[in-house]
C-alpha cells in the first residue's frame, strides 16, 4: 500500500510579520519547517511531497530519496489550493492515500503518523483516519484515494474540515491526550512557547 505525505508549507506567514518566513525560525539550530518533515521521512510514509514555493528552511541533510518538492502558484488563495496540488501529484504517483501534514507542527511524532497509517491499513473501507484531541480531528489526517475527487473540489482556506462533518464519509478519529502534539506556530507568542517546550 502506497501512502504519501502531503507536507503543506506554502503559507505566507502573515502573522509573524513582513519579511519573516516562520519556517526558517530556529528551534535548537534546526529550522522550524524541517522538524516535522524529518519526522515524516522517518515514518512509514512511502514518499513525502512538500508543497512550497520557497524552501530556504529545507535542510539538505534530510533524506532526499523520498522527498519531492512541488510548487503551487495558487497557494496564496488558501490552503485548499496547496492541498489540490499535492493530491494531483500523489495521484500521478499511484497513491492509495495521503497523509496531510502542516509544516508548522514541530511536535508531531513518527509514532502518531504510523498509528494513523496502520489504522487505515487495517480498515481500508475508511474514507479517512485522523488524529484527534478532545474529540476534534486535527492534522495529520490520512485521506483514502476514494476522497481524492472531493479534496480537489475544496475551495478557500478551510482545507478539508468539511469532510469530517459529512455523514456519507466513514472515518476514524484516533484520540490523543497530549495537546502539544498538535501545537502549531502562527505567531511570535507561539514560537516562544515552542522554544520553551523544546528545552
Amino acid at each position: 500500500m502506497r501512502i504519501i505525505g502531503l507536507y503543506l508549507a506554502a503559507g505566507n506567514s502573515r502573522r509573524t510579520g513582513p519579511g519573516v518566513h516562520k519556517l526558517c525560525l530556529p528551534i535548537q539550530n534546526t529550522p522550524l519547517g524541517s522538524i516535522a518533515l524529518n519526522t515524516a521521512l522517518a515514518s512509514n510514509l512511502s514518499d513525502v511531497i512538500v508543497i512550497a514555493n520557497e524552501t530556504p528552511w529545507l535542510l539538505r541533510s534530510l533524506r532526499m530519496d523520498r522527498l519531492h518538492i512541488l510548487s503551487c502558484k495558487n497557494a496564496f488563495l488558501g490552503q485548499s489550493y496547496s492541498l489540490r496540488c499535492g493530491v494531483e501529484k500523489a495521484e500521478s504517483m499511484n497513491a492509495d492515500g495521503v497523509v496531510v501534514m502542516l509544516a508548522d507542527q514541530p511536535f508531531i511524532t513518527t509514532r502518531l503518523l504510523n498509528e494513523i497509517i496502520n489504522c487505515y491499513r487495517i480498515n481500508q473501507e475508511l474514507h479517512y483516519a485522523a488524529a484527534g484531541y478532545q474529540g476534534i480531528p486535527r492534522p495529520p489526517v490520512l485521506f483514502s484515494k476514494k476522497l481524492f475527487p472531493v479534496l480537489k473540489e475544496l475551495k478557500g482556506d478551510k482545507g478539508a474540515r468539511s469532510i469530517f462533518s459529512a455523514s456519507l464519509f466513514q472515518g476514524k478519529i484516533i484520540p490523543y491526550d497530549n495537546a502539544d502534539l498538535f501545537y502549531d506556530v502562527d505567531t511570535w507568542v507561539d514560537y516562544d512557547a515552542v522554544k520553551e517546550r523544546w528545552t
